[in-house]
């Protein structure tokens, strides 16, 4: 990820940022921006300002580097809108599986982790 994505990312998701993110491949930034911006909008949605879950990143070696997404709850489930909780596992879901399927470079859809172009500009 180049510097001045984590720069914004720091400044607009400041809640949900986590240094490790910073080896996150730049084909990958729009996908986390998607999350984050995901999990931005269902905190709205729930009507509170203070954070109502954590997010959690882990970078997997045995993956090629992927990071997988966990979020745990701050807030007791009776406060959450009947979709929060689904809006959450979606989002989460579609970051982690998402990032075996598109370029780590381009950020195109790839079916493995760099597209044809990328892999023969090695």
């Amino acid at each position: 990820m180049t510097q001045e994505d984590v720069e914004r990312f720091r400044e607009l998701y400041t809640r949900w940022w986590d240094e490790k993110l910073k080896s996150l491949p730049n084909g990958h930034v729009d996908l986390l921006a998607g999350l984050l911006h995901q999990c931005d909008l269902i905190a709205a949605d729930h009507g509170d300002t203070s954070p109502w879950v954590t997010l959690h990143f882990e970078q997997l070696d045995d993956e090629g580097g992927l990071f997988r997404a966990y979020a745990a709850p701050l807030v007791d489930f009776e406060k959450w809108t009947d979709g929060s909780a689904i809006a959450l596992i979606i989002a989460l879901q579609f970051f982690n599986e998402r990032q075996r399927l598109i370029c780590q470079v381009c950020g195109q859809p790839s079916g493995g982790i760099v597209c044809e172009e990328h892999r023969d500009a090695d």
